[in-house]
This record gives structure tokens, sequence and C-alpha cells, in this order.
């Protein structure tokens, strides 16, 4: 009985961690910019959104001609327009610049990327409809950054925002928390489950 129950429990977190990658899924193959905010970037002073839109891969299936919309992984090289919605409205009264670079490895630092060629650029200009746009055109697959500058001098701010093309991001093990803590309330479940139980059998020798 005991043992049938600990297997339930742990249906239920397989059922649970199952659900959430096909949730994750289709929240990547449909994603709809104005239905949710999958794709917020956060620095120390500013909130954005971006979304990127690409022409679906030819073999795909998509009967759509239309651009399809993505976050920071791209899923080919090629002709891309990226749009960053500003969350702080202050940022629509501020000089904005953005570039797209293409991200190569340091030498120096072991892990670290430095900037190579510019891929695309708009100098500064106000978007006072909060929303600023730029087109790329990415010559080869590989990993590049968004850099958004706010403010015209040498002291302006930047938002860095790297971007997988053709290529998967790397993986992450925050993207396991969620996971660890069901299992973590699973077990912690079980043992209080074990503990009530364990003092309900007390209780009945007692009276016996």
């Amino acid at each position: 009985m005991k043992k049938l129950f600990f297997v339930k429990l742990l249906l239920v977190f397989f059922i649970f961690a199952g659900t959430q990658n096909y949730v994750h899924a289709e929240a990547q193959d449909k994603y709809d910019p104005k239905k949710n905010l999958t794709c917020l970037i956060t620095t120390d002073f500013y909130i954005v959104h971006l979304t990127t839109y690409q022409e679906p891969k030819k073999d795909s299936g998509s009967k759509r001609n239309k651009f399809e919309p993505y976050c920071q992984e791209l899923p080919k090289d090629g002709l891309t327009y990226l749009a960053i919605d500003f969350i702080d409205r202050d940022l629509r009264q501020m000089p904005v610049e953005m570039q797209v670079v293409e991200a190569l490895p340091n030498p120096e630092v072991e892990g670290e990327m430095k900037d190579g060629a510019t891929i695309a650029h708009e100098p500064v200009k106000q978007y006072t409809t909060g929303v600023a746009q730029i087109q790329a055109n990415f010559p080869k697959p590989g990993q590049y950054t968004l850099i958004v500058s706010v403010g015209d001098d040498m002291f302006a701010d930047k938002i860095r925002i790297p971007l997988w093309v053709g290529v998967s991001s790397p993986f992450k093990w925050t993207s396991l928390l969620p996971y660890l803590i069901a299992l973590l309330a699973l077990v912690v479940g079980y043992g209080l489950y074990r503990f009530f139980l364990f003092m309900h059998n007390r209780k009945q020798l007692g009276k016996n």
C-alpha cells in the first residue's frame, strides 16, 4: 500500500514534468508576443521585450508566407527583423542606438564572448512609440549579440541580448528548477504522509 502511494506520487511528478515540457514547446512554436511576455530582457535599470521574426523554413510544412515570431533562438540564418518594446516609458524620451554584432569566443577569458563584425546598425534616434526595430541579415549560423545603447555619449547604458542563430542555446541548470522544486515537494509530502501514518498507528496501538 505504501509503495503504491509512492509510485502514484512519482507518476504525478513525471506527468507534471512532461506537461511542462509540452507547454514550453508549444510556447516556442506558437509564440504570440501579444499574449505573453516570455521574452523579457532585464538589466539593472531597464526592462525590454524582444520579438524576432523570420520566414518559415521551406521544409517546415507551413502554408503561411508571413514571418514567424521567435525569441532569442532563431531556427536559421538569413533575413531577420528584431523588435524591442520598451517596458519602461522613460526610454521613449531617450536616444537609443541599436546594432547586431557577431559574438566570438574570447581567447583571453575562457567561457566569455567578445564582439566581432557588425551585422546591422541603426543610428541614434528616439522611439517615441516605444518600439525600436532593426533588420539583420545573418550570414551564417552561430551566436550573435543585439546591443541596445541607451544614451548618446560614452556613458550610455548597454542592453546586451544574446542571439542563437541556427544553433541551440547552452543548457542552463536553472531550467530544471521547477522540476526540482516539484520533486522536493513530493518527497516532503511523502515524508509527512509516513509521519502521520506512523502517529496514527501508534495511537491505534495505544488504544489496544
